[in-house]
C-alpha cells in the first residue's frame, strides 16, 4: 500500500449534503460573470456565493479538469478502478478510517450556509461535465453528491496528520517505521507598523508544494453581492480559497510537524477469536469487511480486505504476526469540518471573526500567520492535538486496553502554541520550530504540549537566514519585506551548514583528480544565486549524497554526518555529471536549474532550502527539473481602510490554458509580481476574457 503521496496534500475540495443539495433551485450561469486577466487568472462575479462557487468550479474545470478529477475518484472510491493496485490503496485506506461513518456521524454539524455555497460549487463541476463529456476519466464520478467529497477531505486530512503512513506500516508489518518527509514547506511571515517604514502591515504567504500535478497551486478572485471578496491560492479543486486575503485580513499556512497519530496494540483474549480485553472486560472486534475494485489491464477484478474497528477506532490485523491487532487513531479521522473552516476564514471581517472559524478546529494540522488592517498579527501551530494521559509513552505504539489511554479531547486554539501581536512587530514560520515565532521573550514554551507539537524541534537554513536578516534593520520597506522571500543564501549559521565540517576537514591535495572541486565546495559561501558558478556543483553533490544516505528534509534542520569517503564518492559523481553534460564543474546555476512544461525546459530560480526554493531531480540533458519549489508567492499590504497592495505570483502554473496568457514563470526569474485587485470595476476594466461559464458561451 502506498499513499504517501497524500503527505503533500495540504487542503481541500467541494462539499454539499446530497439530499439538501436536490431541494435547491439550479443555478443560472448567465448570473456568473468569469473575468480573465491578461495572466489567464479567473475573477469571479455574482450575487450569490453559491454562484460564485459554481464559476469557480467552471473556471478551474476550463484550466485543468483532469487535475480536478483525482479528488473526485479518491471521494468516490474509484481510484481502484482508475490505477489499479496503487490506486485502490487509496479505496482501502478511505474504508479502514471510517470515513462513511464520520460522514454519517457529523453530517448534521454543516451549516446550511456553508452547503448553500457548496451546492453551487457541485452544479459547477457537473455542469462542465455534463458540457464536455469527452474530458471525463471516469464515467462513474459523476453526478459529484456531497458525501463523495465530505469523504475526500477526511482522507486527506487523515492522510496528512499521519494516517496513512501508520495504516501503511501496519500492512505491512513496520508498526513503527518513521515515514519519510518530503520537501513540502512554506514561508509565511507579518511585521506590524512598528515594523514597517510607511506604518503600514505586511504579509508574506509563499507555500512550497508540488510544481505539477493535482497537489499544484491555483489562483483566483472569489466575488460576491453577501460579503465574499478574497483573492489567494487552493489545490486543483478547491472550493474556497485555502490562503490568501479579502478587504479585511489575509493568513498564510504553512507545514507543522505535530504528533496527531497513534497507534494502540491491543491485548487480545488468549483464546477467543478477534475479542479484546478493555477496562477489564472482553469485547468483540466489529469486522468490516470491503471488495476493492482493481483494474488489471482492461479487466476489474474483485479483491476482498478486511478490517475491524475497536474502542480506539480503525483497527488492522498484523500480516505477518495473525493474532496481532492494531488500532490507529487520529483526531482528522472524526473531523467533517474542515471545508467549513476554510469558508468561514474567507469571509472573516476582522481578527475576532477570523478567531471564531479557527474555533471551529476543522483543520487538523498546518500552521498559520495572519495579518489583518487593524494591525494584528498572529502566529498558530494549528492541529488536532490530543489531550493524552502522561502516563503513558505515545511515542511508541501504546497498549491499548484502557480508558486511561484511550483520548478523547483536543487541545483549543488558545492553548496550542502562538504569537499574537508581539511587541517586536513581527511573527514568522519556516517549517521551524513553533517554539521561535516571534523574538525572545515573545514565543511559546509549554513543555507538555510542545512535546507533541513539535517533532522536529530546531531551525532549519530559511528560518535562520530570516531571522540574520532581520538583524539588519530595525524597520523595512514593502519592497524590501517582499526581497526577503526572494533571498537564495544558505547561511553559514544553519545547523545544515554547520554539520559540513567533515566535508570543509578533506585535505584537497590528498585527492588529485578533485582537487579543484573539493576547494570550490569549500570555499562556497552560500550564495545561490543564479550566476553562481559553485552553488551547482554544491547542489549535485548534494543530491547524490542525500540519495546515498537516503536523508530527506528533515535533514535541513537536523544537519548531516557524512564521513569523508561518502564525500569524496559523491563529489566524483557530480563533477562527473557536470564535466559529461556541461564540460565544466564551474557552471552556473542558471544552466542547470529549470521546469519543464508541455515538454519544454524552462529556466528556474531557487535553491534547497533556500527562502526562494529549488527541490530538482537529474535528467538525461545534465539539468535538474524542478519537482517542489515556489508554487505561489502573495503578498499583501494592509492599511486601515483595508488591503492597500496585493502582489502575487503562481510561476509554475501548467493549465491547459495557461500558454493563452502571459507567463508568470519568466516574472518569477525576473523577481517580478503581478498586481491583483478586489476592486470589481479595475478588473474588468483590465480583463482580456469576459463570459458566463456555460457550453460553447461567446466572450462578451
Amino acid at each position: 500500500m502506498n499513499i504517501t503521496l497524500f503527505k503533500l496534500i495540504c487542503f481541500f475540495f467541494i462539499v454539499i449534503n446530497v439530499n439538501w443539495c436536490l431541494a435547491q433551485e439550479p443555478i443560472d450561469p448567465s448570473k456568473i460573470t468569469i473575468a480573465r486577466d491578461k495572466w489567464g487568472t479567473p475573477h469571479i462575479f455574482a450575487k450569490t456565493d453559491a454562484e460564485v462557487a459554481y464559476g469557480l468550479a467552471w473556471s478551474n474545470a476550463e484550466d485543468a479538469f483532469d487535475r480536478m478529477q483525482e479528488f473526485l475518484l479518491i471521494g468516490k472510491g474509484l481510484m481502484g478502478r482508475w490505477k489499479g493496485k496503487e490506486g485502490a490503496a487509496y479505496d482501502f485506506f478511505s474504508h479502514a478510517i471510517g470515513t462513511e461513518k464520520t460522514y454519517n456521524e457529523h453530517i448534521n454539524e454543516i451549516s446550511d450556509e456553508y452547503l448553500s455555497y457548496l451546492d453551487g460549487y457541485c452544479q459547477g463541476i457537473n455542469a462542465y461535465a455534463a458540457a464536455h463529456p469527452e474530458q471525463v476519466i471516469e464515467k462513474r464520478a459523476f453526478p459529484v453528491v456531497p458525501k463523495d467529497v465530505f469523504m475526500t477531505y477526511i482522507i486527506a486530512f487523515s492522510a496528512l496528520s499521519g494516517g496513512s503512513d501508520r495504516v501503511e506500516s501496519i500492512m505491512k508489518g513496520e508498526y513503527d517505521k518513521e515515514p519519510k518527509s518530503t520537501p513540502a514547506g512554506s514561508n509565511a511571515y507579518a511585521f506590524n507598523v512598528s515594523k514597517t517604514t510607511d506604518g503600514k502591515t505586511y504579509l508574506a504567504i509563499n507555500p512550497h508544494f508540488k510544481i505539477d500535478g493535482a497537489f499544484s497551486f491555483y489562483d483566483a478572485h472569489l466575488c460576491s453581492e453577501e460579503g465574499l471578496n478574497i483573492v489567494g491560492a487552493l489545490f486543483q479543486a478547491g472550493s474556497c480559497v485555502f490562503m490568501g486575503n479579502n478587504e479585511h485580513l489575509g493568513w498564510g499556512h504553512t507545514y507543522n510537524h505535530m504528533d496527531l497519530t497513534d497507534v494502540f496494540e491491543l491485548k487480545m483474549h488468549p483464546s477467543k477469536k478477534l475479542w479484546y480485553e478493555f477496562d477489564g472486560e472482553y469485547i468483540k472486534l466489529e469486522k468490516r469487511p470491503i471488495w476493492l475494485k482493481v483494474r488489471l489491464g482492461k479487466i476489474i477484478l474483485p479483491v476482498k480486505k478486511m478490517t475491524y474497528w475497536s474502542k480506539y477506532g480503525p483497527t488492522l490485523r498484523s500480516p505477518k504476526k495473525r493474532k496481532r491487532f492494531y488500532a490507529v487513531r487520529s483526531g482528522a479521522f472524526f473531523n467533517l469540518k474542515a471545508g467549513e473552516q476554510f469558508y468561514r476564514m474567507n469571509k472573516a471581517t476582522n481578527f475576532e471573526e477570523f478567531k471564531t472559524a479557527l474555533n471551529i478546529q476543522g483543520l487538523s494540522m498546518f500552521n498559520l500567520v495572519y495579518a489583518d488592517k487593524k494591525d494584528n498579527i498572529y502566529y498558530l501551530c494549528n492541529g488536532a492535538l490530543p489531550k493524552r494521559n502522561a502516563d503513558f509513552d505515545y511515542s511508541k505504539n501504546v497498549i491499548g486496553n484502557s480508558s486511561e489511554s484511550l483520548w478523547t479531547e483536543y487541545y483549543s486554539v488558545d492553548e496550542l502554541p502562538h504569537v499574537e501581536n508581539p511587541n517586536c512587530g513581527y511573527v514568522f514560520n519556516m517549517n521551524n520550530t513553533p517554539t521561535n515565532a516571534s523574538c525572545d521573550g515573545e514565543n511559546y514554551e509549554n513543555p507538555s504540549i510542545i512535546e507533541y507539537a513539535d517533532l522536529r524541534p530546531g531551525e532549519n537554513n530559511r528560518s535562520t537566514r530570516f531571522m540574520e536578516i532581520l538583524e539588519e534593520k530595525e524597520s523595512f520597506s514593502f519592497e524590501e519585506f517582499k526581497a526577503i522571500k526572494f533571498d537564495t543564501k544558505i547561511t553559514k549559521n544553519s545547523n545544515f551548514f554547520k554539520s559540513l565540517k567533515n566535508l570543509h576537514a578533506i585535505e584537497p591535495k590528498d585527492y588529485p583528480d578533485l582537487e579543484e572541486a573539493i576547494k570550490l565546495l569549500q570555499a562556497w559561501d552560500g550564495d545561490a544565486s543564479l550566476e553562481n558558478t559553485t552553488a551547482a556543483l554544491f547542489m549535485v553533490t548534494l543530491h547524490y549524497i542525500f540519495k546515498k544516505k537516503n536523508y530527506d528534509d528533515a535533514q535541513f534542520v537536523l544537519g548531516v554526518s557524512v564521513d569523508e569517503e561518502t564525500y569524496i564518492e559523491c563529489i566524483e559523481k557530480a563533477t562527473k555529471y557536470l564535466t559529461k553534460h556541461h564540460e565544466s564543474i564551474e557552471v552556473p546555476l542558471a544552466k542547470i536549474n529549470c521546469h519543464e512544461r508541455s515538454g519544454k525546459m524552462y529556466q528556474a530560480a531557487g535553491f534547497p532550502d533556500a527562502m526562494s526554493p529549488f527541490y530538482g531531480e537529474p535528467q538525461e540533458d545534465g539539468r535538474f527539473r524542478a519537482m517542489y519549489g515556489d508554487t505561489y508567492i502573495h503578498f499583501v499590504k494592509f492599511g486601515q481602510d483595508g488591503s492597500e497592495q496585493i502582489e502575487t505570483l503562481l510561476p509554475f502554473e501548467a493549465t491547459v490554458t495557461s500558454e493563452d496568457y502571459e507567463d508568470e514563470l519568466q516574472m518569477f526569474n525576473n523577481r517580478e509580481l503581478k498586481t491583483m485587485s478586489l476592486d470589481k470595476e479595475e478588473v474588468m476594466k483590465s480583463a482580456v476574457k469576459v463570459y458566463h461559464p456555460v457550453a460553447n458561451g461567446a466572450n462578451k
